[in-house]
């Protein structure tokens, strides 16, 4: 008798140690408990507010760009970054925003995104419309003076130089459409004389009078190319309130966006060129801690002839430094 008690009691704490051990292995993944009254939150919003977690998200994922000042006078300026970009201002630059001239100390911010990690970061995917970029550089300059924001001169063309081994003739210039705050778009240059591209065999040079987001790249699927919608199916609680998804292509400078849809409640991509290598990334702030899932696959058109490729992906609980290294990989 006492050895059958005996066997008992271990057998118990045997299988007790086993719960523990499975329960540890599965709590970094967000599983509400049946019938939880103050459960994780499935609400899908209309409008992003900047109180949604998802506002807090993008806010801890984003980067500051470089800063610098330059003196606008009668004499060229020059901002050479470490990161290698060199921004060359012609003299007598720069206007207030109702058009009379400044002079004196500018505040100069610079950012230039090559890496993909870079580009989810900061939401900058490398799309226009329904169409895939393949980029060589994204580029930020915004001009401040007093905290005020200050436009370039209509007739000043500022002279933008930098790295990328091996360069594109195929690199056209492309413009930031920054109108949807929700979903960011590359449009062509509007005014060609304006921009000019010039490609040599290790270095990007641009003339333009545009500020803010330009882009090198050239549109991989602008043709008739075989196309497919890449949907992540995930949990619930996922939503648009609190939740970022990418499409990041592995052999291309290729970032997709993949924007929540209210009605089907799914994050979802534009058309994607099929036979690709890609990997979808989900990234989450639940109450104060952050998520990440990433799946590989290939784009594919499914056999069902809907056009939609569903990729699953379980986003499992990582700490913001572990997100940032994973996306510095990418």
């Amino acid at each position: 008798m006492r050895l059958m008690k005996r066997k008992t009691i271990i057998q118990v704490l045997i299988a007790g140690a086993l719960f523990l051990s499975a329960c540890e292995k599965n709590t970094d993944i967000f599983v509400p408990n049946p019938g939880q009254t103050n459960g994780p939150d499935t609400t899908w919003h209309n409008t992003i507010t900047a109180s949604l977690p998802v506002s807090t998200l993008k806010t801890s994922l984003s980067f500051a760009p470089y800063t610098d000042s330059i003196e606008v006078n009668n004499n060229i300026a020059t901002v050479l970054t470490p990161f290698g970009i060199q921004v060359n201002f012609p003299a007598n630059s720069c206007v207030n925003a109702t058009g009379q001239p400044i002079t004196g100390r500018i505040k100069v911010e610079i950012m230039l995104l090559k890496k993909k990690g870079d580009m989810v970061r900061l939401s900058k995917p490398t799309t226009y419309n329904d169409s895939l970029l393949v980029a060589a550089g994204q580029i930020f300059i915004s001009l401040k003076k007093d905290g005020q924001t200050v436009q370039l001169a209509p007739n000043a063309k500022i002279n933008i130089r930098y790295t990328d081994f091996p360069t594109n003739q195929l690199m056209k210039l492309f413009a930031g459409d920054e109108s949807n705050p929700q979903q960011f778009n590359w449009i062509p240059s509007p005014n060609s004389a304006n921009s000019i591209l010039n490609v040599s065999t290790q270095n990007y040079e641009i003339y333009t009078n545009h500020l803010r987001w330009t882009s090198v790249a050239y549109g991989f699927d602008l043709g008739a190319v075989a196309k497919v919608n890449v949907t992540a199916n995930l949990a619930p609680y996922f939503t648009n309130a609190n939740t970022v998804a990418f499409v990041v292509f592995k052999d291309l400078r290729s970032v997709a966006g993949m924007y929540g849809n209210i009605n089907t409640r799914k994050f979802s991509s534009g058309g994607l060129p099929v036979g690709k290598a890609i990997t979808v990334v989900v990234i989450s702030r639940q109450a104060n801690d952050y998520y990440l899932g990433f799946e590989s696959t290939v784009t594919a058109l499914p056999t069902t002839g809907t056009g939609v490729q569903t990729v699953s992906v379980t986003p499992i609980k990582r700490s913001l430094p572990d997100i940032l290294y994973y996306l510095s990989t990418l």
